[in-house]
């Protein structure tokens, strides 16, 4: 089964972007291109009670379970308008990013697939 994500919580829901991490191939639109700079999922912590770190000591950042996510094969990629009306350098976003996109591409992989989520 291929499941498709469209990310477009950020910033501004912390609570939603702990969530939709590790479900399949990922594309990040609206608010959710920004935590797509370098810097910025760093500093937002989920707070949920389940959003320990594997010493229990201390909350994962979105960043933290952006990583985990890449190292289970997940893949990450950007709209291009979106990345461009925020003025958004390649050199300025994560190493972690797969690729930056037309939207039209989500809108084909969205139809080839068996689920599309929206977070």
């Amino acid at each position: 089964m291929k499941v498709v994500i469209l990310m477009t919580s950020g910033p501004k829901t912390p609570w939603r972007c702990a969530s939709p991490f590790y479900r399949g191939e990922m594309f990040f639109n609206m608010d959710g291109t920004r935590l797509l700079k370098k810097g910025v999922a760093e500093r937002i912590l989920p707070a949920e009670p389940n959003c320990l770190s594997v010493n229990g000591k201390k909350l994962k950042t979105v960043y933290d379970f952006m990583k985990d996510a890449k190292q289970a094969g997940v893949k990450f990629y950007s709209c291009k308008q979106a990345i461009d009306a925020l003025g958004y350098k390649p050199e300025e976003l994560i190493p972690e990013l797969d690729g930056i996109v037309p939207a039209s591409e989500f809108a084909l992989r969205a139809m080839e697939a068996d689920k599309v989520i929206t977070f």
